[in-house]
């Protein structure tokens, strides 16, 4: 019993963090707008991709909201000038709420949209790996 709960535990959180790419002033453009002196300070200091990885629901998770990028929206970086490739990587973190048609919380199956809320800012060294 205990395997066939982490069996379907493991089947649930992968169709919901399959990843995708997005862009910084599509998908990501409603957190960036939260943080705007954070992001202004950030871009300052950083080259930031235009271009990331993020999670993505799932259509057989959620037929309505498949496809969408939720966080955490990771972008590579390097230093301000830097010559060479990207050795950063900025990942924002944020806090989703899912919403039914009646704009009440509910699960992400019955949900027909979302709002994330901006939680927190990581910079790490670049791998190659999204989220």
């Amino acid at each position: 019993m205990k395997a066939f709960v982490l069996a379907a535990l493991f089947l649930a959180s992968a169709s919901l963090s399959a990843g995708g790419s997005f862009n910084v002033n599509v998908e990501f453009l409603s957190v960036k707008s939260q943080i705007p002196e954070l992001w202004s300070s950030l871009s300052a200091a950083f080259d930031i991709a235009e271009t990331g990885g993020a999670n993505m629901v799932g259509n057989n998770v959620n037929e309505r909201l498949g496809h969408s990028r939720i966080g955490p929206y990771c972008l590579p970086a390097k230093p301000k000038g830097k010559a060479g490739p990207y050795t950063l990587s900025i990942c924002f973190n944020t806090e989703v709420q899912w919403l039914g048609s009646n704009g009440q919380t509910t699960e992400l199956p019955e949900a027909s949209s979302y709002s994330e809320k901006f939680v927190s800012v990581e910079i790490t060294p670049w791998s190659s790996k999204y989220p």
